[in-house]
């Protein structure tokens, strides 16, 4: 049966083929399904839309049912591939003309919606009730009852998942289409859908914001609990533990009866879960499952407890990423990893247990900074094709093994438990000896953190480490001097009433007072004009010192650290994006900020720093770029001039404007000891964190992860990014400082790096930097790259209009004209309204942005 001989039945059979291999079980899940789209694709040759519409679209409608079950390849990009499908399928399945196969469609098409990545969320969503609603037009009830009540119950979860409308309203939606896919999906008649859409039923009530609250969660608990007789854990193990869990959480937030009691009821439901959601079957759910479980012991001040759970659950979080293939659902892995370490560490610092406090923070973050990294792969440019490939293969392995364990018992493509178990053991001591081996000829993949002792000695000599964590429950900060061997309490400031939410007030709006995202994300994107935001910066850091940084400034005079010592800061969550430095009070009526009474630093995490420090600076010379010229972003007429001044500095040629490319860029950084890059930057506000990049010439991006792969800055002891938001991370989708520039810049080389927090003036920058490697370069005090960027932000916010006019004269004539440097003055003191005795760059807002990390 040849495609030449008989070529429709030969499509026939590749479209069967490919349904056989979609879903077959034996063999190796990634592969079969591989093998089902080369096999529709086949069929595609012959069954084309003009030959053969309807088999046409029928095979299209397969196809895109294995692009949305597809493992490899990247799942945003899989379910783009699915949608695309359906909807050229639907030009052929018209209501009209196939009505059910259209309805069987958009069914499809909504259900691929409803797990969209791309895109906005709540448009996704909508987009997905608007086709259930479409394709209820002709699954009705009376006509075609099962699949009515199926779209039903998924219109059900659209609605409970809703952004848009009134959220108290979507979860009545929500549970009128539950109750009304209820009327078909009786206990009798259809006993595995009941059990389903009552357990879908109970989270809407548990969630619900209409009624009284305490019968919202009876009612949970009835429906949970009705649904457990149909999924026992001996018939539908893993539908049985979902329900253990959801059922725990009721318990947990119960009202009616013994507080005590429901505790003890949820921690149990907890605990029956995990004996399915095992580590080795379902890391990813025993993972969660264990992270609930460390909350609610948080939440009742079971320290003891909660601290052994939250380890527990981070050593899962070693397989999830040990095993994960690139894929987006790995960012809730990698969130709970982040609030399971500061919990573990805030629980231990309860217990009186400081050191393994501290040691715990430090291998959380330096866990999660390759986690992160792993979310892009960008850690696997550095490993050869064999070992990325091996390493690929036994990842897939566990994978599989893992889904066959899933399989409900006594389905017939499921083995014998212990066969599954044995082999799955098997496959993961495989893996984790191949990530043993790869961790002892790379020390930066997948690192595990440092040793206590290894991490004490980094902090530096004379001044201090600080570093903050926040919990629900209330915050705490480590200030450790240089030198200290063994903590105490000493070292440990409490702050109980500093919770997450009053962070949550200082970055983001609450109760109607905005925070530092507010100000600036109306800034950013011209709801507001540039006086909001230099005022915002100012109420931001008062209230900054005010809260978090004068106890933190207390403490370190009371632990005697010296005026203009080094003090460390290793920022945690919604702070990364704040300017500590630039904390304020008020001092014989001026303002002073921290920065004025210690030298700051930052650090991602001690093992980056580790990393950094192990660097011995061998590069001579400098790579500097300059783009001045920009097609739609906008120039930047100072850019130019701040790389030529700088380049003479070092006697280098400056890459300047159509020169400074990103091949030119990535193929001059090796063996460089500075490199400085003055252009536009930019943050990638709302989307893939891994997309912020810096624009070089013609607006061509050089994006995080090319600079993790591609760029070799080995040699350099310092990288300055002289351009706008360049070290503003990511808190929203992958927490902590763990995607940002600053963090893949230290990845690919460099001992330390300069970065912006904000969108930067172009004069005031050109300013600064000039002025900063002025003192680096100064024959009678040169000072070291940290403390001449100190000295550079002193000096601009106190230099008058009059000694910047003088500075113009001196610095950038000879490389701007008399009439682009009198043009500058003149904006500088006249536009602005300033008298030449008055600063016109003092507020915050003009210094401020540029903080320094690394060694």
């Amino acid at each position: 049966m040849t495609q030449q001989a008989m070529p429709i039945v030969w499509a026939t059979t590749m479209m069967n083929l490919g349904l056989a291999y979609h879903n077959r079980i034996r063999g190796e899940k990634a592969d079969n399904i591989e093998q089902a789209i080369a096999y529709h694709q086949q069929a595609l040759s012959v069954r084309t839309q003009q030959a053969m519409p309807v088999e046409w679209a029928t095979t299209m409608m397969n196809l895109a049912s294995a692009y949305r079950n597809r493992i490899r390849g990247e799942k945003a990009e899989n379910i783009e591939q699915a949608i695309a499908y359906l909807q050229q399928a639907l030009t052929v399945h018209t209501q009209q003309a196939m009505p059910v196969e259209w309805a069987t469609a958009m069914m499809n098409l909504a259900n691929a919606y409803f797990s969209r990545i791309r895109g906005e969320k709540a448009e996704n969503i909508e987009q997905a009730i608007a086709a259930y609603q479409q394709a209820l037009s002709v699954r009705t009830q009376q006509a075609m009852p099962a699949e009515w009540a199926t779209t039903m119950m998924n219109l059900a979860n659209a609605y409970f998942s809703r952004i848009r409308g009134e959220k108290a309203e979507n979860i009545e939606q929500a549970i009128a289409a539950y109750q009304q896919a209820l009327s078909v999906r009786t206990q009798q008649a259809m006993p595995i859908e009941w059990a389903t859409t009552m357990m879908n039923l109970a989270n809407a009530y548990s969630d619900r914001i209409r009624g009284e609250k305490a019968e919202n969660i009876e009612q949970a608990i009835a429906y949970h609990q009705q649904a457990l007789t149909v999924m026992t854990q001996q018939a539908m193990p893993v539908d049985w533990a979902a329900t253990m869990i959801n059922l725990a959480i009721a318990y947990r937030n119960r009202i009616c009866g013994e507080k005590a009691d429901n505790i003890e009821q949820a921690i149990a439901a907890y605990q029956q879960a995990l004996s399915v959601m095992t580590q080795r079957a379902m890391p990813v759910e025993h993972q969660q499952t264990l992270t609930n479980l460390s909350l609610l012991y948080v939440a009742e001040g079971r320290w003891a407890e909660a601290y052994q759970t939250c380890r527990d659950a981070l050593d899962v979080g070693q397989d999830i990423f040990g095993v994960a293939a690139s894929d987006a659902g790995r960012q809730d892995a990698v969130a709970r990893g982040g609030q399971l370490s500061i919990l573990a560490t805030y629980s231990a610092l309860r217990l009186g247990r400081f050191d393994e406090g501290l040691a715990q923070l430090e291998a959380g973050r330096a866990r999660l900074l390759a986690e992160a990294l792993a979310l892009n792969d960008a850690n696997l440019e550095h490993l050869k094709a064999d070992e990325r490939e091996r390493l690929q293969e036994l990842r897939e392995a566990v994978r599989n093994y893992q889904y066959e364990a899933r399989l409900p018992a006594g389905h017939p493509a499921r083995r014998e438990e212990r066969q599954i178990a044995e082999e799955l053991r098997a496959a993961w001591a495989a893996l984790r000896a191949h990530l043993a081996d790869l961790r002892g000829r790379y020390p930066d993949f997948l690192p595990e953190g440092l040793a206590l002792d290894a991490l004490l000695k980094l902090i530096p000599a004379g001044g201090a480490l600080v570093a903050p964590l926040f919990t629900p429950q209330g915050s705490a900060v480590f200030v450790v001097p240089g030198g200290t061997q063994t903590l105490s309490e000493e070292q440990v400031i409490r702050l109980d009433d500093f919770t997450l939410d009053n962070l949550y007030a200082l970055t983001r709006e609450r109760d109607g007072a905005p925070g530092w995202l507010g100000y600036y994300i109306d800034y950013r994107f011209g709801r507001s004009g540039s006086q909001a935001l230099l005022a915002g910066i100012e109420d931001v850091t008062g209230r900054l010192w005010e809260q978090l940084v004068g106890p933190i400034h207390a403490h370190l005079k009371t632990l005697g650290i010296q005026q203009d010592a080094p003090v460390l800061i290793m920022p945690q969550g919604d702070s990364n994006r704040l300017p500590l430095h630039a904390a304020w009070r008020i001092v014989d009526g001026q303002r002073r900020y921290f920065m004025d009474d210690y030298a700051i630093s930052y650090t991602p995490s001690m093992s980056a720093l580790a990393s950094a420090k192990r660097r011995t600076p061998s590069g001579q010379g400098a790579l500097v770029a300059g783009v001045s010229k920009y097609p739609t972003l906008g120039d930047l007429p100072n850019a130019r001039a701040e790389a030529e001044g700088i380049a003479e500095l070092f006697k280098a040629q400056a890459l300047l404007d159509d020169a400074a490319t990103v091949q030119a860029v990535i193929d001059g950084a090796p063996g460089k000891a500075f490199v400085h890059l003055s252009c536009h930057g930019g943050y990638a506000w709302g989307g893939d964190a891994f997309a912020s990049a810096l624009s070089l010439a013609g607006e061509a991006a050089l994006p995080l992860a090319a600079i993790i792969a591609q760029l070799d800055l080995r040699a350099a002891p310092l990288v300055t990014l002289s351009a706008c938001e360049t070290g503003i991370v990511d808190v929203e989708n992958v927490p902590d400082e763990f995607v940002g520039l600053p963090a893949a810049f230290m990845q690919a080389g460099a001992r330390a790096v300069i970065s912006s927090l904000w969108t930067v003036e172009d004069r005031s920058t050109a300013l600064l930097m000039e002025r900063m490697y002025q003192h680096m370069f100064d024959a009678q005090n040169p000072l070291p790259p940290m403390q001449a960027l100190r000295a550079a932000q002193v000096w601009l916010r106190s230099a008058t209009g009059a000694e910047i006019g003088e500075y113009y004269q001196s610095f950038l004539i000879p490389r701007m004209s008399q009439a682009e440097a009198s043009a500058a003055y003149v904006e500088i003191t006249i536009m602005k309204g300033l008298a030449p005795h008055e600063k016109p760059y003092e507020r915050p807002y003009y210094w401020a942005a540029f903080t320094y990390s690394g060694v």
